[in-house]
Parts: C-alpha cells; sequence; structure tokens
C-alpha cells in the first residue's frame, strides 16, 4: 500500500500485564497519563493485530475496529461513545466509524478519540486534486472529492502522525477540529464555494462526538464467532497463570 504519509503503526510486546490499570478503569479510578498512554498503546496494538496480523492494511475495517473496542469497553465497564462520520460531522462526506472513550486520568476526565483505521483514508491514489470530480452540467456540483488525509494542514501533520501511529489522541478542540475538517472537507453536493477549505470550532465536533450511539457491528456472538474478540487483560492473566 502506498501512503502519503510514513505509516509506521507502533508495536507493542506480547503478552503485556496492564490487568491492574484496566481494573482501575473499570472502577473509574484515576490512573497517570503515562499508564493512559501505555494501556491505550497496547490496546490498539492487540486490535490492530486481529484485524490484520501484518498490520499493513486497513481498508473498509473501521466497523469491526468499532466493535471489537466497543464490546471490550462494555465488558470492562468503561464509559465511550461510538461515532460515525456521517451522523456526528455531516451528511454526504466520507463514511467512518470510530470511538471515544472516556478516562479518569490524574483526577479529571479526559476524552481520547480512538481510531485505529484512519489511515486508509490517506492512499496516495485518492489524496490528490484530480480526485475531484466536478459536475460537467452543473459546476457548482461535488460529485467525488479526495479522501480525508489529502486536507491535512501542513501545520497539523505532527498530531496527525501520531493519531495514525498509535491510533488514538487525547480530544482537545484543536486536535477534534484536525480530525473533522478532515472529513468535512470531503462533503459532496452543490456547494458555490466548492474548493474552499472548510473548518468548524473543535468544541462543535467534541459535543457531537460525545453523543455517538452507533449499533455495533459485527455483533459480540459473531465477534466470537469469528475469533475477534478482545479479551480482557484480566482474563488473559488468568488464562496465562494455568
Amino acid at each position: 500500500m502506498e501512503y502519503i504519509v510514513d505509516f509506521k503503526p507502533f508495536i507493542s510486546k506480547d503478552n503485556n500485564d496492564l490487568s491492574n490499570i484496566e481494573e482501575r478503569i473499570s472502577r473509574n479510578q484515576s490512573i497517570t497519563e503515562n499508564e493512559a498512554d501505555e494501556y491505550l498503546r497496547d490496546l490498539i496494538y492487540r486490535v490492530r493485530k486481529i484485524i490484520n496480523p501484518n498490520m499493513d492494511n486497513f481498508d473498509m475495517k473501521c466497523n469491526l475496529a468499532q466493535s471489537i473496542l466497543g464490546h471490550y469497553f462494555d465488558e470492562i465497564n468503561c464509559k465511550y461513545a461510538p461515532c460515525a462520520t456521517h451522523h456526528e460531522i455531516t451528511t454526504q462526506i466520507d463514511g467512518h466509524s470510530f470511538v471515544v472513550v472516556t478516562l479518569n486520568v490524574e483526577g479529571q476526565t479526559k476524552n481520547y478519540l480512538v481510531d485505529p483505521t484512519y489511515i486508509q483514508f490517506f492512499h496516495r491514489d485518492k489524496c490528490n486534486s484530480s480526485a475531484y470530480f466536478i459536475s460537467p452540467m452543473y459546476p457548482d456540483k461535488v460529485l467525488l472529492t479526495p479522501d480525508a488525509g489529502f486536507f491535512i494542514q501542513q501545520e497539523d501533520k505532527e498530531p496527525v502522525d501520531f493519531l495514525l501511529r498509535y491510533g488514538y489522541i487525547e480530544l482537545t478542540d484543536e486536535y477534534a477540529r484536525i480530525y473533522g475538517d478532515s472529513f468535512l472537507n470531503t462533503k459532496t453536493g452543490t456547494d458555490p464555494q466548492r474548493l474552499t477549505y472548510q473548518s468548524m470550532p473543535g468544541g462543535i465536533y467534541i459535543n457531537s462526538f460525545l453523543k455517538g450511539n452507533e449499533v455495533l457491528v459485527p455483533t459480540k456472538d459473531e465477534l466470537k464467532k469469528d475469533n475477534k474478540l478482545l479479551q480482557t487483560y484480566r482474563d488473559k492473566k488468568q488464562e496465562f497463570a494455568r
């Protein structure tokens, strides 16, 4: 796969025992920032390995990633919001599923955008101006746009590289704006300013993301049947001890 970025997904150690952190999360007890990073990085590594052991292609796997994460968070009683771009941002844009998870970090509530498959919108052949298709009959009607990765601004590349590598990022106003705008600018339809970069305040995106309530597909039974359920760290530890 040829991307417009140097995609190097984070590789964690196998069989990390993060059951203590997981237990505190399940009780909504405080964890440190370092623990939050360690936990999320390892968790997303495990999700990506389930989806594709080679970790080089996550095209069309966002629903699967969201479902794996959602059923795992349900299992440990962790608050999260399953989101879809066409519901939480606007219609007629690149469709995509992701999760916002809420953790107690250093005694404060922090939200993290979790998206293990965002890289699928950074293919070189779909991230260039030639990907635009304007209606020959209606010059203000956009029929196709480049993918979301095309719309990342130069000054925003550092946090985007972090999100692509680790699969998560803290949901601050700035990072919510960067992420949300990348999809907002894929909007098709009639628009007199069709080629003008569009942006919204990050707070608007955050308020919408936190209301996400998508149905998880595949179901838990379907994941179990396909051996794609994410095991809790507690269960992993117990299994390893046998």
